[in-house]
């Protein structure tokens, strides 16, 4: 498959991932809210507010997960991934003699059919590709980056 027609599925593949992701969190803080609704209190008095206090604090830690999974899907919103670069940037997919990196948002290795490293632009290695084009070379915690094609 040609690298900019991968690129788009890759994008595809990230977005339905992180909406995936967003309907799951969705889904608990649903849960949560049920639970509470459905909760009376009961004579066990501390037992009670001990219970609710912990669910409380699930809560917030599945609101902060999706706050967090909402930005991640309003970055790969807001690239262009059917734009073509020769230098590696936000949104640039590129191949190396190490594998595929799609330069977007954290989300490790996914499988679209090939295996794509989809890393953050802050993220160390991320930020080392940056600004590099075919033929560079890229060393990482003693590891060497051979850049062949980037879109």
């Amino acid at each position: 498959m040609e690298l900019h027609t991968m690129k788009l599925k890759v994008h595809e593949v990230c977005l339905a991932l992180i909406q995936s992701r967003i309907d799951g969190l969705n889904n608990e803080l649903r849960g949560f809210q049920a639970a509470a609704n459905e909760e009376s209190k009961s004579s066990a008095g501390d037992k009670y507010e001990t219970g609710r206090a912990m669910m409380h604090l699930e809560k917030e830690k599945v609101a902060s997960q999706l706050n967090q999974v909402l930005k991640q899907q309003k970055v790969l919103r807001e690239l262009h991934p059917e734009r073509k670069s020769e230098k590696v940037e936000l949104g640039s997919l590129l191949s190396t003699d190490q594998g595929l990196f799609y330069i977007s948002i954290s989300l490790g290795l996914i499988q679209t059919p090939e295996k794509v490293f989809c890393i953050s632009p802050v993220a160390p290695l991320g930020a080392a590709f940056l600004g590099k084009k075919r033929g560079d070379l890229v060393s990482f915690n003693g590891k060497s980056y051979k850049i062949g094609e980037v879109t």
